[in-house]
């Protein structure tokens, strides 16, 4: 990837600059936008001056450097095109290739490998894991790699013009669900987010009701609690559906007037059917709003306040994936608008988010 030392070129926005190596020497010198794999940031900033230290976190408590989280978009006609270019042959793809053909005997084959020099060869990777500090004893094999994000890599000049990022903050596009209850608990002690079930889905009602406030809805914010040593924010938890709103921008047409939408912090809101329209809302408590295929549900001047759906914390529970979330849902009351019209039920028994056969799904 990126590895250079070139004082001409050492202060260059490490993040937004590739310096793009072919076999024998040849050496050209490209601006591009590449994504640097964590492991090789941070011995390429510990060669600088000004990064002597490698990937620490600033004044700020966080990385100056943008993180990536490898959500790729590809124009398909562009992609192909590079595709039928290089082949779509990785380096060490190729290099097995022409030791099969042996390339010193055919000319085919070694018309193919200058060919592929010059127009581009995705470059392979090695990301050894180890279980000693000393880096002396391998955790699993090694192999070589080629990773998708190094396609920009391949790109001719002009190719690398059109290759760009989208920069937003975590809270509304990344929280891993990946680690137990007590690393999780570990890791928010350094101040770095826990990514474990609890938080996850935390997150995901907050990146909703970043939205709602962007928008100008007025939605509160709970006070923080704690789940099995996890501290999360737990609402109020909204849930937008993908087919009521796919993007932010959706929220224009379907809630038209936000300055009349009001949302407690106790509050849980979930909405699904692209029929829904919410033109005033207030509501403390729970409400479900479905509207199915080809139906049309307009929620106006509708006041809700009901005793709604609680988290109850739980320690321990023979349910792994209710150890895994620290709590369970009690619904004590639930408003639901249809095309039908307006029910009210109270005292749901038992909690439904919860599915022994598939964990976290939740039907309405």
């Amino acid at each position: 990837m990126i590895l250079f030392k070139n004082e001409k070129y050492q202060h260059i926005d490490l993040i937004r600059t590739f310096i793009m190596f072919a076999s024998f020497g040849n050496v050209f010198v490209h601006n591009r936008t590449v994504n640097v794999e964590y492991n090789q940031l941070d011995p390429l900033l510990r060669s600088t001056e000004e990064f002597k230290d490698g990937d620490v976190n600033d004044e700020t408590g966080y990385s100056p450097f943008p993180g990536n989280i490898n959500q790729l978009v590809f124009h398909l006609d562009s992609y192909n095109k590079v595709l039928e270019r290089t082949h779509g042959m990785s380096k060490k793809a190729i290099l097995f290739s022409l030791s099969l053909r042996n390339v010193h005997r055919n000319s085919q084959a070694l018309s193919l490998f200058q060919q592929l020099l010059k127009t581009g060869i995705m470059p392979d990777f090695v990301n050894p894991k180890y279980k000693d500090a000393e880096k002396t004893i391998f955790k699993k094999p090694t192999r070589l790699e080629c990773m998708m994000q190094e396609f920009p890599t391949v790109l001719n000049t002009d190719e690398a013009t059109h290759v760009g990022f989208t920069q937003a903050t975590a809270e509304i596009c990344f929280s891993p669900v990946k680690n137990a209850v007590i690393d999780g608990v570990a890791l928010q002690a350094k101040g770095t987010p826990p990514g474990t079930a609890a938080t996850g889905e935390a997150d995901q009602y907050a990146a909703q009701r970043s939205f709602l406030r962007s928008h100008g809805c007025k939605v509160e914010d709970a006070d923080p609690v704690v789940y099995s040593g996890i501290k999360v924010v737990p609402g109020p938890a909204v849930v937008l559906k993908p087919d009521f709103m796919s993007c932010p921008g959706d929220l224009k047409v379907k809630i038209p007037n936000p300055e009349m939408v009001s949302i407690t912090s106790r509050s849980t809101l979930v909405v699904n059917g692209p029929g829904v329209i919410i033109e005033s809302l207030e509501l403390d408590g729970c409400l479900i709003v479905d509207a199915g295929p080809g139906e049309t549900v307009t929620i106006k001047d509708l006041v809700v306040k009901n005793e709604g759906w609680v988290q109850v914390p739980v320690e321990d529970s023979e349910k792994e994936i209710v150890r895994m979330r620290g709590f369970v849902i009690d619904r004590k009351e639930t408003e639901r608008v249809g095309s039908n019209g307006t029910t009210s039920i109270k005292d749901i028994s038992d909690d439904t988010s919860i599915d022994d056969s598939i964990p976290y799904e939740v039907n309405f």
